[in-house]
């Protein structure tokens, strides 16, 4: 004799219900891959692809997304700004480099407002600054010109060893200290006075920037422009020569030795910085 509880068919019918959309719903999920979880090395390993196969702006929509995700995480934002100015090696076009580094600088700046107290993140946004410099007018140069000192500083105080540092504060004291009549007027403005440079202090910034990394390309095409402009040619031909003899360790490196063997080839005329 069956003795159990009778299930009333409204209810029956409102059981098969349920247990019809759980089906469903279960085998949605199983017919559907499931989204991988989010990677900040496979998003930028995606945007890489895209820049190899011309797609400039895919590649620009992930790196987009990869900010805003990682808007917090300094060393992301750092590694993420590096990516941009190494696509602006790659760009004949005037208008794609000057993107490039306008979101380099931008993802420097958040950088530095998540962590002040990241060395790699001011010394970003002084590079980001010196990049800038082929697209922006005089006086946003000069403005720059002031935040790639100020950030050079920062990074120095927060860590003496960093050569990169150095290098920067050597070329804004050749820049400055040799600049035109009419900027000055503008550097009077932006800066409330004309800040202290000279050719002296730019060597000395180059010959800590060697002290600290004795190889480096860009540290001996500077010295040769702060020794040119302060009237040592013997110097700065030897640096030249230098350049000419080392190894390039990354593409500012490869682009300081072109432009050293440019420098040679026609010494003793000066021919157009195009670092």
């Amino acid at each position: 004799m069956y003795t159990g509880i009778a299930i009333p068919s409204y209810r029956r019918s409102a059981w098969l219900l349920v247990l019809a959309v759980i089906c469903c719903l279960l085998g949605s999920s199983l017919s559907s891959p499931a989204q991988p979880a989010y990677s900040f090395s496979n998003n930028l390993a995606q945007a890489d692809a895209a820049c190899h196969q011309g797609d400039l702006a895919k590649a620009l929509d992930i790196y987009a997304q990869v900010q805003t995700l990682e808007a917090t995480n300094a060393p992301h934002l750092c590694a993420l700004t590096k990516c941009y100015c190494d696509l602006m090696h790659d760009r004949t076009n005037n208008a794609h480099q000057a993107e490039l580094a306008r979101r380099a600088l931008a993802a420097a700046l958040q950088a530095v407002q998540a962590n002040p107290l990241s060395v790699t993140s001011h010394l970003c946004v002084a590079i980001c600054y010196a990049k800038n410099f082929p697209f922006v007018d005089l006086r946003t140069k000069i403005a720059y010109s002031r935040g790639i000192k100020t950030e050079a500083e920062k990074a120095l105080a927060l860590d003496p060893r960093q050569d990169i540092a150095y290098y920067l504060l050597g070329r804004w004291h050749t820049g400055v200290a040799n600049m035109g009549f009419f900027a000055h007027g503008i550097v009077k403005v932006v800066y409330g006075g004309l800040p202290h440079a000279s050719n002296a202090d730019a060597i000395a910034c180059f010959q800590k920037a060697l002290a600290l990394a004795p190889n480096r390309i860009i540290h001996h095409a500077g010295l040769f422009r702060a020794y040119a402009a302060a009237g040592e040619n013997d110097l700065a031909h030897q640096e030249l020569e230098t350049c000419q003899r080392l190894t390039p360790v990354d593409q500012d490196d490869a682009d300081a030795r072109k432009f050293a063997l440019a420098a040679l080839a026609s010494w003793p005329h000066p021919i157009p910085d195009t670092l």
